[in-house]
């Protein structure tokens, strides 16, 4: 860890959740007072309970409130401003309708923004008074988690956003700010609160971290083979917004389909009838069967208050709550958990971590064994389940814990051609403009992988190689078009080698690393090796890549190579 070495006197972690929100730090000082912090806003020493929810005044912007604050402006006086709440579905880029609104004229990224700015805020409160000697935030380092759905342009989304919260400096790197998929840091957490299960080398284990918003699945292998303190991703992860706030999203569409042709009830009945769903019969459907019709007589008591005709209202029942509005959901959880059992190809899990807000339904738990079965030998429900991903991102920097084995979430291919080459007459397709696949997604990757390909090499006709990512399903396209693939990179090719006389062309072999979000890159030709700058996979300006001779020739000086100019391009 990056602390270890005195780069960073504190470590914080933040989850920015859907419905939910908080943050954790751990001390890496040793001149540290306190060695273990957590909090949030108000100094509330409660982990990822203060509401993802943000108001905006009408007549100034910078007179915003958050959190349970915002919820009471928005109470008292809600025509004075914009209320902001389950901002992150915004991330969520197969979500294309009912995306909650935001302020005019603001962008989303403002909007994350401005909550990350009062978490800042709260830490440089906090931080003077616990830790007196590590008051220098410049050696801060932040982690934010990110769901394993979420595509490269939404983690640079948050990213931006950590930027413009004053959180870290626009030029800074992985050591200022870390992307942690929350499926990997809810293992962690879950495997170390387990002593009981003795999870051994091999053993095979799956996630399901099921919050309010998202729920992310992946399983892993315990990997303790020498030198060794990892796991490896045994599937590809999978996540669905389908958590724990579109049971509350279906129930309110099936109150407000109730009401609609009653004006007698006020916008105030609706939110008193959302309450009481929402906190008292929600967590306690599948309960005993007296506690149960008891929240459901009060959601109906105040609904037949209302009613003109109280004798001829259709009351809500338990069986109905079931059928429209978990059991859509619910199935939805259930079909990924299916998707991630087919991938292990028969093979069986030693356990099923739950863990997330979501993940202490009991009503979820009772379906998720009713599909299981065989397929798995324990089932758990993390206990303090809804802080697994903070802590286990705590877990994750403190210690040595790697992840051995990757499974890539793209499909990557080259181009042998520049992102701005336009192509022949008459819209035809060329032979530059072909997608070359390199690695599809799906496969397992770590550090030791390289993939090769051997490409005929000649100054004037390759100067430039693209590098592009696909997120579709097979058959991947020859010829995508510029909507069905991203760009990645682009490597200049014009190496300092002499012509060869003998023969037009030089074989070249281009070898590449990938890891979630970056690729390593080296080529040989004509005896001679070159290595790229790291190529990160994130939605910012492309620029035409430097390389440096990695054994230069004999008499001669190593030095950098790259292109005159920058080719800019985005995706």
């Amino acid at each position: 860890m990056t602390g270890a070495s005195g780069y960073h006197d504190i470590v914080f972690v933040i989850d920015f959740g859907t419905t939910h929100s908080g943050y954790m730090w751990k001390c890496v000082h040793t001149n540290c007072a306190q060695n273990y912090g957590r909090g949030e806003f108000d100094c509330y020493l409660k982990e990822k309970e203060h509401p993802s929810t943000m108001f905006y005044k009408k007549v100034d912007y910078s007179k915003a409130c958050f959190g349970i604050n915002a919820d009471v402006a928005s109470k008292k006086t809600p025509d004075s401003g914009y209320y902001v709440s389950r901002v992150k579905l915004w991330l969520d880029r197969t979500i294309k309708e009912d995306l909650p609104p935001l302020p005019p004229n603001m962008t989303l990224v403002q909007v994350i923004a401005g909550y990350l700015k009062q978490i800042g805020l709260e830490i440089r409160e906090q931080i003077p008074k616990r830790h007196p000697k590590c008051n220098e935030p410049s050696r801060y380092k932040y982690c934010l988690a990110v769901p394993t759905m979420w595509s490269e342009q939404s983690k640079d989304i948050m990213r931006n956003a950590a930027v413009l919260a004053g959180l870290i400096e626009k030029y800074d790197g992985p050591k200022k700010l870390s992307i942690i998929d929350e499926t990997v840091a809810a293992a962690l957490y879950a495997e170390r609160v387990s002593p009981e299960l003795k999870l051994a080398h091999g053993s095979l284990y799956m996630i399901c971290d099921a919050g309010g918003g998202t729920v992310d699945l992946a399983v892993f292998e315990k990997d303790d083979s020498p030198g060794k303190n990892g796991l490896k991703e045994v599937t590809m992860g999978t996540g669905h917004s389908c958590g724990s706030s579109f049971l509350d999203t279906r129930f309110e569409a099936l109150l407000r389909e109730r009401t609609c042709r009653h004006p007698e009830y006020s916008e105030m009945d609706l939110l008193n009838i959302m309450w009481k769903f929402k906190y008292e019969l929600k967590p306690y459907l599948y309960v005993d069967d007296d506690e149960r019709s008891g929240h459901i007589k009060k959601i109906n008591d105040i609904y037949i208050r209302k009613h003109p005709n109280p004798s001829k209202a259709k009351k809500f029942t338990v069986a109905e709550i079931f059928t429209k509005v978990f059991e859509p959901v619910v199935n939805k959880v259930l079909a990924m958990i299916e998707i991630q059992l087919t991938q292990l190809r028969g093979r069986v899990l030693d356990v099923m971590f739950i863990t997330g807000g979501f993940g202490s339904s009991p009503y979820l738990l009772a379906r998720i064994k009713d599909i299981c079965g065989s397929r798995v030998k324990n089932i758990k429900v993390v206990k303090n389940g809804n802080r697994a991903v903070m802590e286990g991102m705590i877990l994750f920097e403190k210690e040595s814990r790697i992840i051995t084995r990757r499974i890539l979430r793209r499909t990557y291919g080259i181009k042998l051609c520049s992102p701005t080459d336009e192509l022949d007459d008459n819209n035809k397709t060329s032979t530059q403009d072909k997608f070359h696949v390199y690695i599809r997604k799906g496969y397992p990757v770590n550090d030791k992988v390289w993939i090769t390909r051997n490409l005929t090499w000649k100054k004037d006709s390759l100067p430039i190689i693209s590098l592009y990512a696909y997120d579709g399903d097979e058959p991947v396209p020859e010829y995508p078009t510029t909507e069905d693939i991203d760009l990645v990179a682009i490597f200049d090719t014009q190496f300092p080698i002499a012509e060869n006389k003998t023969t037009t062309h030089q074989l070249m072999a281009m070898e590449m690393r990938f890891d979630i979000d970056k690729i390593d890159v080296k080529v040989n030709i004509a005896g001679r090796e070159f290595k790229y700058f790291t190529a990160w996979d994130v939605i910012e300006k492309k620029q035409t890549l430097a390389y440096t001779e990695l054994i230069s020739p004999a008499g001669k000086m190593r030095k950098w190579w790259r292109i005159d100019g920058a080719v800019n391009c985005l995706p």
